[in-house]
């Protein structure tokens, strides 16, 4: 530590040790008794710049003078009290009266403001008529020819739905046409030509109207039974395919194992070749290295 340093020290010491001794004369603060074999000489400062101020040698206290001090001390800190809650000066006060009474004209002038504005927006509200909204029609539910509730927006052609009272299949088809030859051709063996001809009619009638409303009439036994060969050549022919399908799968399988097969062989061979190099690199005796 410089010599400057020890001087500043020296220096504030000085200047705490002058300012404790200035408080213990202000409040009479009593010294500790001194035991004779003790020094304290050692524990003080030198005082080479100033010299110290003789102590005031203690008095007792009598009741009076504590009284007074008691008092002297109440009168401050009211005082003091008195000085942070309000000031004497009656310009500050007149100030501070004006400054309070703008303050709640502007707050009263305000809410009165707000209070217009929330009344015209009321009126503005009662006064408006809203609007009358045409409320759309919810579509109802869509059927398709068998009666059933279509819930898809995109509708199947006519020709691929089932039509409601039309048979469709032909094995059924045929059959019916040839139950009905049949019931014919036995009613006019047996000499009831009348119910025949009856028969016959309304056949033809039924014929007619199915035609002009727009619907295909499969009653040629022929043409069914051309349709009925043409559907099983079909279903064979898918069912040749499917075969023929599935063993180019098969075998596309069996080719892809027989690849990884040999690739992963390839590379186990090489990892072997790889490390016998090393090997007889390091001086090992290996045949074909």
């Amino acid at each position: 530590m410089g010599k400057k340093a020890i001087t500043e020290l020296q220096t504030r010491l000085q200047a705490i040790n002058d300012e404790m001794e200035f408080y213990m004369e202000l409040f009479n603060i009593p010294e500790a008794k001194k035991d004779e074999d003790e020094d304290d000489s050692e524990y003080l400062l030198d005082s080479v710049e100033k010299p110290k101020k003789p102590l005031m040698k203690k008095t007792d206290d009598t009741e009076e003078d504590r009284t007074h001090q008691n008092i002297v001390k109440q009168n401050k800190i009211v005082s003091k009290h008195l000085g942070r809650k309000s000031s004497t000066d009656p310009h500050k006060v007149e100030r501070k009266k004006l400054k309070k009474e703008k303050q709640m004209k502007k707050k009263l002038k305000n809410i009165s403001m707000m209070a217009i504005k929330q009344e015209k927006e009321r009126s503005k509200l009662i006064e408006h008529k809203p609007l009358v909204v045409k409320q759309e029609k919810k579509a109802g539910p869509i059927f398709n020819a068998e009666g059933k509730i279509v819930f898809s927006k995109v509708q199947l052609d006519e020709s691929d739905v089932k039509k409601k009272g039309i048979e469709t299949d032909t094995r059924k088809l045929l059959k019916k046409v040839l139950d009905n030859k049949k019931q014919l051709a036995e009613l006019k063996e047996s000499g009831d030509i009348e119910k025949y001809a009856e028969i016959k009619k309304k056949q033809a009638w039924e014929k007619a109207m199915a035609k002009t409303s727009g619907q295909k009439v499969r009653d040629d036994p022929e043409l069914l039974t051309k349709k009925l060969v043409q559907r099983k050549k079909q279903i064979k022919k898918s069912k040749e395919q499917w075969k023929e399908r599935a063993q180019k799968i098969e075998h596309q399988q069996k080719q892809r194992q027989k690849e990884r097969t040999a690739n992963i062989k390839e590379r186990a061979q090489k990892k072997k070749n790889t490390k016998l190099k090393k090997m007889a690199k390091k001086g090992r005796v290996i045949p074909g290295f």
